[in-house]
């Protein structure tokens, strides 16, 4: 299993990739309340199983994007007229570094 803190990137990365804003947005999504998402998203809360698998669901990825150290095993193509999720993951790399270098030149 990951440490909690990979599992809260994780979590942020999986709602991005599905182009979720909010907790609140995750939690009309999901049967889980939006302070239990929100805390999820820091210290004040461990994720457990079903709280991942139920983000998962909502956000399109398996269940194995928290449970295993590398990605790369999880970023295979399902679909040949769908991105894949890695091709999905490497657009938003690509977002996130360019929002970076537009933040430092300010």
């Amino acid at each position: 299993m990951l440490d909690q803190e990979e599992t809260r990137r994780r979590i942020r990365a999986a709602m991005a990739l599905a182009g979720i804003s909010s907790w609140e947005e995750l939690a009309e999504r999901t049967p889980l309340s939006r302070s239990t998402l929100k805390d999820l998203g820091t210290e004040r809360r461990r994720a457990e199983e079903t709280h991942l698998r139920v983000i998962a669901a909502a956000c399109d990825v398996p269940y194995e994007w928290f449970t295993v150290p590398d990605l790369r095993q999880v970023v295979v193509r399902e679909d040949e007229d769908e991105p894949s999720i890695g091709e999905r993951l490497e657009a938003l790399e690509r977002a996130v570094s360019a929002l970076a270098r537009r933040g430092r030149k300010s």
